[in-house]
């Protein structure tokens, strides 16, 4: 043994130990950290959004094929190109849907005053097929915006788009009413991606010059 080199204390052995035995333990914790904490390149880490909530990982729709209110096919493909902001509801909704339309109508003005370039849509879909034939909904939407798309489908089709999204409804039977029944839904609004993904959720209560904000937000960092 060199002179300049002294044998290992009992202490120090055990130091090493120890740090033989934490480092496979670092790397599982920074491994998880990653994993849990990091989102896919699709998804931009520095959009900073004021309600809207960013999916971690994107996922493109379910092949769908429902119809708007001017009768033409509205599935996967009308999604592309473009972004798309959708709600849910029914016409003979008595308060939150036609709230939602008119903030919507509210948030499209909005954006129609600023300089963005980016091409998108707004659309209702129904969630009350029995009632809501495309008349009914072409006059119910272009009441509110011109632009605003009414889709409808019967409740298979509707399934197979609302399903993959969160998007929850059911019909509820009311006695001594008018209206027959009530739909029950989700109230959030959807927007996908010019790629057909689903991109983000807005969550009730909705505001009108936010969501312009956020969505603006959005798609001016989105490559």
């Amino acid at each position: 043994m060199n002179e300049t080199q002294k044998p290992l204390t009992q202490n120090s052995r055990k130091s090493i130990l120890i740090l033989i035995l934490l480092i496979p333990l670092l790397i599982a914790g920074v491994s998880s950290w990653f994993l849990f904490n990091t989102q896919p390149p699709a998804v931009q880490a520095h959009i900073e959004t004021k309600r809207a909530t960013l999916l971690p990982q994107l996922r493109p729709l379910a092949a769908f094929s429902l119809n708007d209110h001017l009768g033409k096919t509205f599935d996967n493909s009308r999604l592309l190109g473009r972004w798309t902001l959708l709600s849910f509801g029914y016409t003979h909704c008595p308060d939150i849907c036609p709230s939602t339309l008119a903030m919507l109508a509210e948030m499209n003005l909005n954006l129609q005053q600023t300089e963005s370039k980016f091409p998108y849509q707004i659309g209702f879909v129904s969630v009350d097929p029995e009632r809501d034939t495309a008349e009914r909904l072409a006059e119910y939407v272009t009441y509110f915006d011109p632009g605003f798309l009414g889709i409808r489908g019967d409740d298979a089709a509707l399934q197979t788009m609302t399903k993959p999204l969160g998007i929850l409804y059911r019909k509820v039977e009311t006695e001594n009413s008018a209206m027959g029944y009530v739909m029950d839904h989700s109230a959030s609004i959807i927007l996908i991606d010019p790629q057909g993904r689903y991109y983000a959720l807005f969550s009730p209560p909705h505001d009108p010059a936010i969501m312009a904000d956020d969505f603006l937000t959005i798609t001016s960092l989105v490559d």
